[in-house]
């Protein structure tokens, strides 16, 4: 599965917990995945493709197990040439350089399950950082983690996945399937994805400062002339 060879730093891990899904740092939470069937791609991309277009945002995605799926549904909206710039999907380990560039964020190869979750956390955090400045883009979405049905670590028995989102909001969440059907977890993953990123936006949006004042207001005198302050 993607990045298998990397891993958090043994000196940083904390505990996962029973299951092995605690986040690493507060931008983090477990999230429940949602129930999606596979069908068509723009019904999952409405919502965040017009707060994208409200905004004048543009957004750069970067996949692993959803295949792509997250930037055909944003591109699956009519106009998403406004707020698309580019994505890349990079699954293979080994090659992966070759997608992602000379990038390095090397870390330890994990040993078991929970070392192998917390590592999708600390990739997806570090390279949607660095992908969003490399394009320029407002926002990044970065996706790792395992679909099933086999996996590295015998105590790792359904898919997970770890999703990041750069820009004026950055937002982290980690999810855990309750089965390791491979196509429905890939699917859950990319509206996941999709939601996050859409939850980013509007908390950008209402985050938006006031419009500056004027630097002179003009007003009336007792004489009929204009006096300006400075306020």
């Amino acid at each position: 599965f993607f990045f298998e060879a990397f891993a958090i730093h043994q000196s940083s891990e904390r505990e996962m917990g029973d299951q092995g899904s605690e986040a690493l740092d507060a931008l983090f939470h477990k999230v429940d995945l949602p129930v999606v069937q596979p069908g068509p791609l723009a019904p999952m991309a409405e919502d965040v493709a017009a707060k994208l277009k409200a905004l004048a945002h543009t957004v750069t995605v970067f996949e692993a197990t959803t295949a792509g799926l997250i930037q055909a549904a944003l591109q699956a909206i009519p106009g998403a040439s406004c707020y698309a710039t580019c994505g890349a999907v990079a699954y293979g380990p080994k090659r992966a350089s070759a997608v992602l560039g000379s990038l390095d964020l090397s870390q330890d190869k994990p040993t078991d399950g929970a070392a192998y979750k917390a590592s999708k956390n600390t990739w997806t955090k570090h390279l949607a950082r660095a992908k969003r400045q490399e394009v320029g883009a407002t926002w990044c979405v970065c996706e790792s983690g395992a679909c099933g049905p086999t996996f590295n670590f015998p105590d790792v028995s359904t898919g997970f996945v770890s999703i990041f989102v750069s820009g004026p909001v950055e937002k982290g969440v980690f999810a855990e399937s309750t089965h390791s059907n491979r196509e429905q977890n890939m699917w859950a993953f990319a509206k996941l994805a999709l939601d996050l990123l859409a939850e980013c936006v509007a908390e950008a949006a209402g985050a938006t400062p006031p419009p500056p004042q004027p630097l002179l207001s003009p007003f009336e005198d007792r004489y009929g002339g204009v006096e300006l302050a400075v306020p």
